[in-house]
């Protein structure tokens, strides 16, 4: 090996050696931690209840209608329950229905009482919360207080693609969150 190679091998580890060195060093100084208060984490209870207290299904037999024509509707208050000691975030997911030869539209609305939603005629101080095809209908969040309950009024209209001498159920899905 010759003078000029030899040099070159001892200046190249050199120069490796500092570099490693050197990283090792920074790396160091670039170090930093801090102290944080321990927070508090709370429990509480979420309990979605719909048409009764303590309820998870709810066989909603008021939202019915017999010999209903295109246009005809069924209207009916449900009752949304928070029965849980949180904050309660709600909201309607999806709506299915067992026979798509009757096409349904939904009206929801947020109304004061189960009396402010008649069987017949408009509800009284609506909100309304959704208005479309029953199938895939959902609305955004409500709140409901721990213990406090929100009445919906539920309208079923038949669409005007009906068959004749059809019937339908339909199934609403409903999910609830605290935050």
């Amino acid at each position: 090996m010759s003078n000029k190679t030899r040099w070159l091998a001892i200046g190249g580890a050199a120069v490796v050696g500092v570099a490693l060195l050197s990283a090792q060093q920074t790396g160091a100084l670039w170090t930093q931690s801090q102290t944080l208060d321990a927070g508090t984490i709370h429990s509480g209870i979420l309990d979605l209840s719909v048409g009764g207290s303590g309820l998870s299904s709810y066989p909603f037999t008021a939202l019915a209608g017999a010999n209903l024509l295109p246009g005809g509707f069924a209207q009916a208050p449900v009752k949304v329950y928070n029965s849980g000691n949180v904050l309660m975030k709600y909201k309607l997911l999806n709506g299915v229905q067992s026979n798509s030869a009757v096409p349904l539209d939904l009206t929801a609305s947020v109304v004061a009482n189960e009396a402010a939603c008649p069987a017949t005629g408009n509800p009284t101080g609506a909100t309304q919360v959704y208005s479309g095809p029953l199938i895939g209908a959902s609305f955004a969040e409500r709140t409901v207080q721990p213990g406090a309950t929100e009445v919906l009024c539920l309208r079923g209209t038949v669409g005007a693609s009906a068959a004749p001498s059809q019937s339908t159920t339909a199934t609403f899905t409903f999910s609830a969150q605290s935050r």
